[in-house]
Order: structure tokens, then C-alpha cells, then sequence
């Protein structure tokens, strides 16, 4: 079953978006577009829910509509500061938070791999952990 939090989309003074994912600790990010919005909003959300996964905090349940405009009411009004026009609200679909390895057996070049082990000891990585966050840093547009 899929969950889905409520941002908020912000109308800034200077055009684009500030974005506000009110449940959510420290998940904000800013746009250009709507259309940007939406997949930055994805990508905050992803990101704080995985690093409260990870480091064993609770991860808050997605509050209803009218619980969301009160928070953003409130940060609004904690920050000082008043939107530059009609507040949007889009439901943003949570990532899959389940994190439990999974064994999966992959064939690369050798020269890669040799690459790769030296990268992940440079970094105090094992192999499958140096693989682990590159592909979430890649998948996140970080790469």
C-alpha cells in the first residue's frame, strides 16, 4: 500500500516555488515550475524519510488536509514570511522504506570493480556499501 504526505506549494515573490512537506522534518526544497515541484518534493521527501530510517527514528504519519494547512499556517507564521499567492496542495508519494538487504549478484568489467573497491575503501565503504549509496545518490539526481 502506497503513502503519500501533502507539500505545500508556495507561489515565491521572485516566481517558482518554495516547498514545505509539513510532516516531515527538514523537508523543503524549491522550484522553478510546478512541473519541477513536483519531482523536487518527490526528492526531499525521499530523502528525509530514508535518513530517519536510517538512523532509527520514528517516521511520522502523513496528517490530513486540514491538519497540513494549519503546519504550513504555522512555519508561515514561525518564519515571518507570507506566500506570493494561493497555496497549492499536492499529495507527494513516500519512497519505499523498507531497507532490509537483499542479496543480488551483478557482472562488471574487472577493471570497474577494481575501481570501485578502491573508491568504497577510500571512503570507508565496503563493496555493497559504496554501491548502495552511489545508486541512491544516482537515483536522486546526485550522481
Amino acid at each position: 500500500m502506497s503513502t503519500y504526505y501533502l507539500a505545500a506549494f508556495m507561489p515565491a515573490e521572485e516566481g517558482g516555488y518554495n516547498i514545505v512537506i509539513p510532516d516531515v522534518p527538514n523537508a523543503f526544497t524549491c522550484a522553478d515550475t510546478l512541473e519541477e515541484g513536483f519531482e523536487m518534493a518527490a526528492g526531499a521527501l525521499s530523502m528525509m524519510l530514508r535518513d530517519l530510517v536510517e538512523n532509527n527514528k520514528a517516521v511520522p504519519e502523513p496528517s490530513s488536509l486540514e491538519e497540513v494547512k494549519s503546519k504550513t499556517a504555522r512555519h508561515l507564521k514561525d518564519i515571518e514570511h507570507q506566500p506570493a499567492g494561493e497555496i497549492l496542495y499536492q499529495l507527494v508519494p513516500a519512497p519505499n522504506l523498507d531497507m532490509a538487504p537483499v542479496k543480488v549478484t551483478i557482472s562488471l568489467p574487472k577493471a570497474v570493480l577494481v575501481d570501485i573497491d578502491a573508491k568504497a575503501r577510500g571512503y570507508g565503504y565496503t563493496r555493497s556499501g559504496f554501491l548502495s549509496v552511489a545508486a541512491q545518490a544516482y537515483s536522486m539526481g546526485d550522481s
